[in-house]
């Protein structure tokens, strides 16, 4: 083996041994912010390990959430180009969601290490070599049985699929393979299925101490994004923090995820006041 290939090699392992570095190096113009690198990192972990641990990610809105799962899924793909492996993400909806991921996903792999080995197959299968991910519909009319996820089986938008349908659907795709489950979203309201996972991965996470649950709230991003930031406090500033808009995403809309309110929710609280109550809570304690 020549020096240049050595070299070459030993970079390669480098960048697949760390989704953020694999971000810097092979896409510097959209790398990953620091407040995405947790929960990518705790994804890929336990894709790497076998760990077939459920995940939630919680992110305020507009801030990253499907440019973290874009990046995951090339950094996955590239990984597992030669060995092989499934990602399933299931969606609210086929069009336009699904297809607006899956074109966000071949953007990010027409990097050089990549860009050759990438196929779009059935117009909704995303393959590099012999690893792929696969978009499905979770709308209740939606045909997506029989699919399987060996590497990581996602629920993206996770506060917009029926609870019933993936637990009926979506969930057996990750038992043949014992791939991790990841749940995306925006918290809105307590009876979805992202506020469902979040209150039981809680539980967990107070039982082993693992961390399964990541939020990120607005305040964290207009760390690193000062204009984000600015935007937020332009609208509190006009509608009040109470707003729906702000703080709950009342009537289907998305709010904006007020820090630290949803951390600081009781193992009891919706037990006691029910699902809704319990993520009126997790939005609106004070600061």
């Amino acid at each position: 083996m020549t020096l240049a290939r050595a070299g070459l090699e030993r970079g390669l392992a480098l960048v697949h041994s760390d989704v953020g570095a694999f971000s810097r190096a092979m896409l510097p113009e959209h790398a990953l912010r620091q407040y995405q690198l947790p929960a990518a990192r705790a994804i890929a972990e336990s894709v790497d390990k076998g760990l077939a641990r459920e995940l939630a990610v919680a992110f305020s809105r507009q801030s990253g959430k499907d440019e973290m799962l874009a990046q995951l899924c090339a950094f996955l793909l590239s990984r597992y180009r030669f060995q092989g492996g499934n990602v399933v993400v299931g969606l609210p909806a086929l069009r336009p969601q699904g297809i607006i991921a899956r074109d966000r996903l071949v953007e990010r792999l027409q990097m050089p290490l990549t860009r050759h080995q990438t196929r779009l197959r059935e117009g909704t299968i995303v393959e590099v070599g012999r690893a792929s991910v696969r978009f499905l519909s979770a709308s209740r009319n939606a045909n997506s049985r029989g699919n399987t996820a060996d590497l990581l089986l996602v629920a993206n938008e996770a506060q917009d699929i029926e609870p019933d349908v993936w637990d009926a659907v979506f969930a057996p795709m990750a038992a043949s393979g014992n791939a991790t489950t990841v749940f995306l979203g925006t918290v809105w309201s307590g009876t979805t299925l992202l506020a469902r996972q979040m209150h039981l991965l809680s539980e967990l996470e107070r039982s082993d101490g693992v961390q399964r649950v990541f939020r990120v709230p607005w305040r964290e991003v207009a760390t690193e994004l000062p204009v984000y930031g600015n935007y937020v406090r332009r609208q509190i500033g006009l509608l009040g923090e109470q707003h729906p808009f702000i703080k709950t995403g009342g009537a289907g809309r998305r709010g904006w995820f007020v820090p630290s309110r949803a951390s600081r929710v009781g193992a009891g609280d919706i037990s006691t006041v029910g699902p809704a109550g319990w993520v009126q809570r997790c939005l609106c304690a004070g600061d």
